[in-house]
């Protein structure tokens, strides 16, 4: 039997949840990453759980809730669309505060994002987040490098909706005017304009510094 230990490519990893699975609106799966291996990816994850558990906590709480799974271990070549694997669902931070929900069973309908920390070619590197979703938006910072942070965000555009579908379901947007630290960060109730388009940015459903303070 392989081990975490035995193996390092083998760990857990930590997924913030997002959205529901009624009307035309999807649930996402976003990674927590780290600059340590093999937790130095980012992806975002079109799933569909196998029980009510999430559909009713996220109703009862709201969309800027944060909803964590802890999957046993996996690989990031298995995080491919048609796998499947179980995992404890947490009302909060998993290993922190989170309460545990229960076990659901994630399946893997879609990748729309995968990507690694790299070293930035232009200095100072501009703010830059992965947009995704159908019905609901969301924003997910793009790490570069250390220090950095993980944020996850929803958002709406103003004026006409954006339809993001197939393998266009997610795309990499820069902030315009800013620089990627922490002080310059979207926050609550801003809006900006992106690629032409004003982005109201509707709620901060999670933000991460500890995680990626150490050196890559």
């Amino acid at each position: 039997m392989v081990t975490p230990e035995a193996d390092p490519e083998l760990a857990v990893h930590g997924l913030v949840l997002l959205g529901t699975d009624t009307g035309t609106d999807s649930v996402y799966a976003v990674h927590m990453p780290t600059f340590t291996a093999p937790h130095d990816f980012q992806a975002v994850l079109r799933v569909t759980l196998d029980t009510d558990t999430y559909r009713t906590a996220r109703k009862r709480y709201g969309t800027s809730a944060l909803f964590t799974v802890s999957p046993r271990t996996l690989l990031l070549k298995d995080l491919e669309p048609g796998a499947s694997f179980p995992a404890g669902l947490y009302f909060g931070r998993f290993g922190r505060e989170g309460e545990l929900l229960g076990e659901v069973r994630v399946e893997i309908e879609e990748r729309p994002y995968v990507g690694h920390p790299t070293e930035p070619t232009i200095e100072p590197p501009p703010l830059r987040y992965v947009l995704f979703g159908r019905e609901q938006l969301y924003l997910a910072h793009v790490v570069t490098r250390p220090p950095d942070f993980d944020q996850v965000l929803t958002a709406q555009l103003a004026g006409e909706w954006l339809t993001l579908a197939g393998e266009q379901s997610a795309s990499t947007v820069a902030i315009p005017g800013r620089p990627d630290d922490l002080t310059s960060r979207l926050h609550p109730g801003e809006q900006v304009t992106v690629e032409g388009t004003e982005l109201q940015v509707l709620a901060e459903v999670y933000l991460e510094t500890a995680d990626l303070a150490g050196e890559a």
